[in-house]
């Protein structure tokens, strides 16, 4: 009987573990290039979609890591945002035009994060989607559901 039971157990194990390997997946470290599809003989670029919206399928639901700047869309009190375009350069969507949809990822983060300057790096760390959302500032081909924000250092 005892046997039995160490085998279902250790069944039991085996199968939580395959099943929950994604949730605890190292994170990818992405760069703005790593967003954009490759360029070779299987892209088919006579399908009517402009390069500056096309997008990686193979990163949905990655759990990646990403520097950027972030401009912010939502603020859930004085200086804490929610929601927010993570764009690849200073002033991008505020100063200067907005990055193509492609280089644009919208992000949310529930907790919220106290900004401070908006002028400093960050890495955003969270789960990737090829998905698009059309915010007043810009268009972004990308969302992010980010678990952590912290200050950009190499």
């Amino acid at each position: 009987m005892d046997r039995l039971r160490h085998f279902i157990t250790a069944h039991i194990l085996s199968v939580a573990c395959l099943l929950s390997t994604p949730a605890f997946g190292e994170l990818e470290t992405l760069s703005w290039q790593d967003l954009l599809p490759q360029l070779d003989e299987t892209l088919n670029l006579d399908d009517g979609v402009p390069w500056a919206e096309r997008v990686r399928l193979d990163l949905n639901g990655k759990k990646v890591r990403i520097p950027g700047f972030i401009v912010p869309v939502d603020f859930e009190n004085r200086q804490v945002v929610t929601r927010f375009l993570l764009v690849p350069y200073f002033g991008a969507c505020m100063h200067e035009p907005a990055p193509p949809p492609n280089q644009t990822i919208y992000a949310e983060f529930e907790p919220g994060y106290e900004v401070g300057a908006l002028w400093y790096p960050f890495w955003i760390e969270g789960t990737i989607s090829a998905s698009r959302v059309e915010e007043s500032l810009a268009t972004a081909s990308y969302t992010l559901q980010a678990t952590n924000i912290e200050p950009y250092k190499e």
